[in-house]
């Protein structure tokens, strides 16, 4: 039997784009799971982002998507079209278990959460063409994971990438992880992690875990420490949140992270207006004196970047204009996202009655407005976003944020800086160009 696996395009209508830096994590390690319980099975990747998907041109006899929100409307289409030529196809992904009934119009079977408990079972089901609708498949633990399989593409990457846990101790109501991954946060066996990078062909990885440090500050203290004294000459990224920089062993912490080859971290300041921060239920995750936080990451030699999300219904025109003074104050970068509810979100179900009519989900990308807003309309949100980008990524911003990095990130974290903000001031001018074209609107 032969399977083909797709990472969907990013953007509205499925413009083809240079893609991320990163191979898709959940392609490669599917991939990695099917040759453990399945070796007989010939698999193709495709990255749609980066190359043309034909689905004329697929001669497999199960294709996969894996879907996150602005996917599904080129997922189903797609879909649509492989079946009607009489292929079968899965769809899996955050998108599908939040709306498995929409899903499953397009599919032969959906998989609901997490596949290693029922992978084995779906092929052996697609081999004897008795695919059943829906497959949950809960959330098994963490050990005894197979590797990621990275030489099956046709493209090319900067980044590898590994995972340490999954999930999120924090409730945010903007986001789908500890709905996704379940109520309890799973971490790796800390010496199946250090194997897996130390053996990567990789040198530069994004840590894709949810939270880098704020899951269990005493394991992740002995994770880093074990990395320090295993792995050289690698580094690498992630994602974190400022709570945890408070903690007694936060320099403890943040020392073995840097020594772990840690370059820089985006942390979760979710916004700038405390009433948006409130009603995203995110404050529990903020330290309470939040510059601090910051500068404390940055004095141990690591960069920082803000996520930030913008335009909320309880946002006003000043918070825009904020953003930027703010990352001026800290000399930090920050990547500005218009705050968007996901569908299966809390944030999805208190913003519902005020969502546009007509809208697909590939305007769910965090680009455009998607519900209305008291006092700003979603053309005047959509441009100050843009304009705020625009402002937040000039060259001497860039350059001075990167001489403010403590030399003791030298030179790594220096490097990492431009890597990061460099490409993503160039992705944000290009999408301005195509907006104010009229090709994604």
């Amino acid at each position: 039997m032969k399977i083909t696996l797709v990472s969907p395009p990013f953007g509205k209508a499925g413009q083809k784009s240079k893609g991320l830096p990163i191979a898709p994590p959940v392609l490669e390690y599917l991939t990695g799971l099917t040759y453990k319980v399945r070796p007989d099975i010939e698999i193709e990747l495709i990255d749609a982002n980066k190359e043309t998907f034909n689905p004329d041109r697929i001669d497999s006899d199960l294709i996969g998507f894996t879907v996150l929100t602005p996917q599904a409307p080129w997922v189903y289409r797609m879909a649509d079209s492989l079946r009607q030529r009489g292929k079968k196809v899965v769809l899996g992904g955050i998108h599908v278990t939040a709306l498995p009934e929409e899903a499953r119009p397009h599919a032969d079977a959906v998989v609901l959460g997490e596949a290693e408990n029922i992978w084995e079972e779906l092929l052996k089901d697609a081999e004897k063409n008795t695919l059943r609708p829906v497959y949950n498949g809960g959330f098994p633990e963490l050990k005894g994971l197979p590797r990621p399989v990275t030489n099956l593409w046709k493209t090319r990457y900067v980044y590898g990438y590994f995972q340490t846990s999954r999930g999120c101790p924090h409730r945010c109501t903007f986001c789908s992880v500890h709905k996704f991954f379940g109520g309890r946060v799973r971490v790796r066996p800390i010496d199946e992690v250090i194997e897996e990078v130390a053996q990567s062909k990789w040198r530069l990885f994004w840590g894709i875990d949810d939270n880098i440090w704020g899951v269990n500050i005493a394991h992740t203290i002995e994770l880093y420490r074990e990395m320090a004294k295993t792995i050289k000459g690698k580094w690498w990224f992630g994602s974190g949140d400022l709570v945890s920089v408070e903690h007694p062993r936060a320099d403890e912490l943040l020392k073995y992270a840097r020594q772990a080859g840690l370059t820089a971290v985006l942390v979760g300041w979710e916004s700038n207006n405390l009433r948006s921060l409130e009603e995203y239920r995110a404050t529990s995750k903020q330290a309470k004196k939040r510059r601090d936080a910051i500068k404390k990451i940055r004095d141990h030699g690591i960069e920082v970047m803000l996520f930030i999300m913008v335009g909320g219904r309880q946002d006003i025109r000043e918070d825009f204009e904020g953003i930027l003074k703010l990352c001026d104050e800290l000399m930090v970068s920050a990547h500005p996202v218009m705050t968007t509810p996901f569908p299966g979100t809390e944030l999805y179900e208190q913003y519902k009655e005020y969502l546009i009519p007509g809208l697909e989900w590939d305007f769910f990308d965090g680009n455009h407005a998607v519900y209305e807003h008291p006092s700003m309309s979603p053309e005047e949100r959509e441009e100050l976003l843009i304009d705020l980008r625009a402002r937040l990524f000039t060259l001497p911003r860039i350059f001075s944020r990167i001489f403010q990095i403590s030399w003791k990130g030298f030179p790594m974290s220096h490097i990492t800086s431009w890597m990061i903000q460099y490409p993503q001031g160039r992705a944000f001018r290009q999408y301005a160009r195509e907006r104010r074209k009229g090709n994604l609107l």
